[in-house]
């Protein structure tokens, strides 16, 4: 009806009739998913730099002593619950640069997308004494 005033209230502004309550409703769950990822990430990246320390140390460890590198790695990420974690030398001090590689498989849950299996990856060499 085009003669029929809106409706007003008490302060003369528009009756919003409860939009903002449904579009604070539409995009609730979108921002607790964006905060969890950004949390999940924050986490994962922090893994990957517990991960990258962890083979400069089995590197250096290693460079000495060839035996010992592979264990120091898994020791120091087992207490952090790093998922899987494999060991491998790449190259022992026959070459002059002990390299050891290490990698570790993380399940990840995120709500309301799911889980996903995670593979972070750090490789370092150190030059052999002696």
């Amino acid at each position: 009806m085009p003669g029929r005033p809106t409706p007003r209230s008490r302060r003369g502004e528009l009756d919003d009739g409860g939009v903002v309550a449904v579009e604070f409703a539409l995009v609730l769950p979108l921002l607790v998913v964006l905060l969890f990822t950004m949390v999940l990430a924050g986490s994962v990246y922090f893994d990957q730099l517990h991960l990258q320390s962890v083979a400069r140390d089995a590197a250096r460890v290693g460079s000495i002593r060839p035996d010992d590198a592979c264990a120091l790695a898994r020791s120091e990420l087992s207490s952090n619950e790093m998922g899987v974690v494999d060991c491998s030398v790449v190259s022992g001090c026959s070459t002059g640069v002990f390299k050891v590689a290490l990698s570790a498989t993380q399940d990840l849950s995120l709500p309301l997308v799911g889980s996903r299996a995670v593979t972070l990856r750090a490789t370092s060499s150190f030059v052999c004494s002696g």
